[in-house]
């Protein structure tokens, strides 16, 4: 494989012979007009080329230990495998005032900007304080998952995080409940009641309306639940929308949910070009599926800082880029060499 792209191609030149395989089209008009529109490229995009966003830095779970913000136990939890504490961006900050301010919000940034730990911190933070003043085992919050796939790898990631941690005076559990479990496994979700159940939405309508003794109890053990999170929250439209909408609903009133804070995750979700319209469009949608007030300003942006020298625009480089791109084969840089070259500015 050359590069990127050609691998772009081969999948989608394997796809096309996939999906035409299924039907023989006879009417050679309509063949020669599907021909012509798979040629065309309609049925997927152009490939997509961005430079990796870099976004602001807020201070590190240290600092927010050592201020009050955060539980003790968060210091020891969010420490890179290096030892180092966890520095968190600036929408992951975001979102851990509001949740401290007990306000339902959105995450809305960019793939790899670490949406999971916008809900992850002031959960585990939250359930560390509960715990300190009931340690009554258990379930405080649910994360919804439109695939078990997804579900899947957020368990992988949780694994990642010091929870179990013997200095901690209470360790925080964490358990998957999507219908792949074992007999076994799910015995053990009821016998020892996690603090977060990770699951999807079909299992969470089947754990509701079933009376298997293993589901209600799963139930009677999230009485009370305190954190719902529904993650890839714009999957969530049309029927599927409405299902999940009500699903919420009869949930909050089954688990008597009076006090529940409501986080979701997203890629975008409006084609507005201002901020505000995006986040009033993206609140409305939050407010209907969770039942409960999202505020527009309690969607969450991404905040992005630049990587270039900050004191370099393009009118101070504006003399020196057309000799830049004439000699584009040196393009063997140093990171600080780098940040000063008129090309990367």
């Amino acid at each position: 494989m050359k590069d990127v792209f050609e691998l772009r191609n081969n999948l989608i030149n394997d796809f096309s012979v996939f999906s035409r395989s299924f039907t023989k089209v006879a009417a050679s008009d309509i063949e020669n007009k599907l021909d012509e529109e798979y040629a065309n490229g309609r049925y997927w995009p152009e490939p997509l080329i961005q430079i990796n966003p870099h976004y602001k830095q807020g201070q590190s779970v240290d600092y927010y230990v050592d201020s009050g913000h955060l539980h003790p136990g968060c210091a020891r939890i969010f420490r890179t495998n290096e030892g180092s504490p966890y520095v968190f961006y600036q929408h992951q900050v975001e979102a851990l005032t509001l949740a401290a301010q007990h306000q339902s919000f959105v995450v809305t940034t960019g793939t790899g900007s670490g949406k999971s730990l916008a809900f992850i911190v002031p959960m585990i933070d939250h359930i560390l304080k509960a715990k300190a003043k009931d340690s009554t085992p258990r379930t405080r919050g649910i994360i919804i998952y439109p695939m078990n796939a997804l579900a899947n790898s957020q368990l992988e990631e949780f694994n990642k995080f010091n929870l179990t941690d013997g200095s901690l005076p209470h360790p925080i559990t964490v358990a998957r409940y999507t219908g792949q479990e074992s007999a076994e496994e799910r015995k053990a979700l009821v016998d020892n009641p996690p603090d977060i159940i990770l699951t999807n939405f079909m299992m969470l309508e089947l754990i509701l309306t079933r009376y298997e003794d293993i589901d209600r109890a799963v139930i009677d053990h999230s009485i009370g639940l305190e954190f719902l999170v529904l993650d890839e929250l714009h999957t969530y439209r049309g029927r599927q929308g409405a299902d999940v909408a009500m699903l919420v609903r009869r949930l909050k009133e089954r688990l008597e949910a009076h006090d529940l804070l409501c986080i979701g995750t997203s890629a975008t979700m409006s084609s507005e070009k201002a901020k505000n319209k995006r986040n009033e469009v993206v609140a409305t949608v939050a407010s209907k599926l969770f039942g409960t007030e999202v505020k527009p300003t309690s969607i969450i942006g991404e905040t992005l800082v630049r990587v270039t020298n900050p004191a370099l625009s393009i009118k101070a480089i504006k003399q020196s880029l057309p000799e830049r791109v004439r000699s584009i084969d040196s393009l063997s840089l140093s990171y600080s060499e780098l940040k000063d070259d008129p090309l990367a500015i």
